[in-house]
């Protein structure tokens, strides 16, 4: 049963975040996409889109500043 409650808690995750995910700007939705899903480190992004480490960090930053006020918003 944990396992199966562990499974409900991410797709519920995952269903209040994916609208969200989709009206990124398409840079943002590649970086979270390299980051967080293929697991590539903040310097292998920015050689990857041709910008500075600290340049994928703020914006990786940013975006989940900002997924994480838009999701506070729904649970209010």
């Amino acid at each position: 049963l944990g396992a199966e409650d562990e499974a409900l808690e991410l797709f519920e995750s995952w269903a209040s975040v994916a609208p969200l995910l989709k009206k990124l700007p398409p840079r943002e939705r590649e970086i979270l996409y390299l980051r967080f899903v293929a697991n590539e480190t903040q310097s292998k992004i920015a050689e990857k889109l041709g910008i500075s480490q600290m340049h994928v960090s703020r914006l990786l930053a940013k975006t989940l500043a900002s997924l994480r006020e838009s999701v506070g918003s729904f649970d209010a």
